[in-house]
């Protein structure tokens, strides 16, 4: 399949964890579900309805860490906001406090069936155009892209030897740690939910636990089968 590479980052960013709603914290790598969200936005998809057009084994999508994950905790004001007087003249607010990903920028690989669709993509990245306002997580964390390339994949058989994945990698793919050569590095795993149902209802369908490193470096291990796409190798999702 094709692949097209681009960067994308921002000064701060958020991946919910659901699990946290009083005081939210974030995932340290992008999520599956809001790459996939990103990706609709710069194409210009409703957001009620993208996932329908993201059916599973439709595309490969790998993320990889490109500067080092540093966290920050800020105490924000949340307004009740029932009319439209209330954004100057509120009459209650809660304080909470949220974490952010700060500076993190990270690199994506995708590749997809639809055709027309990843044509639009393609041309969007290229001109450095996004139909809606592009952001990491939520929102107000305005993000930036930049279009690095488009390649063709290659598979890769590693017969055992240590290779440099580029690519965050699912952990069941490792097996025994043996396999990862941990000098110098700062290696750490995540569960996140990777896509939702097609069917519009925002429900997760898939979770699975990934490996990165927290400065950005790639990680040697021993993969029994990679994909080498523009001189990186990578493991989709």
């Amino acid at each position: 399949m094709l692949f097209v590479v681009f960067d994308v980052w921002a000064d701060y960013a958020q991946f919910k964890k659901p699990f946290t709603t009083m005081s939210p914290q974030t995932f340290s790598i992008p999520t599956g579900t809001a790459v996939i969200g990103l990706i609709s936005a710069i194409i210009g998809l409703d957001k009620k309805e993208y996932w329908k057009y993201f059916p599973e084994h439709s595309y490969k999508l790998a993320i990889g860490v490109r500067a080092p994950i540093k966290k920050v905790v800020i105490p924000i004001n949340t307004l009740k906001t029932t009319q439209p007087k209330h954004f100057y003249r509120f009459q209650e607010h809660k304080r909470t406090t949220m974490e952010f990903i700060k500076d993190g920028k990270f690199r994506l690989w995708f590749a997809w069936e639809n055709e027309k669709l990843f044509a639009q993509l393609f041309e969007r990245l290229k001109r450095h155009e996004s139909h809606y306002t592009a952001s990491l997580g939520l929102a107000w964390n305005l993000a930036n892209f930049q279009y690095i390339g488009i390649h063709e994949e290659e598979k890769i058989t590693a017969k055992g030897d240590f290779l440099d994945v580029h690519s965050i990698i699912p952990k069941r793919m490792i097996g025994e740690m043996e396999r990862i050569d941990f000098t110098n590095r700062k290696i750490f795993a995540s569960n996140i939910p990777v896509r939702m149902r097609t069917d519009n209802s925002r429900i997760v369908e898939q979770y699975d636990e990934y490996l990165f490193d927290s400065d950005g470096k790639p990680i040697r291990a021993v993969i029994d089968q990679v994909l080498k796409v523009g001189g990186d190798h990578i493991i989709p999702l």
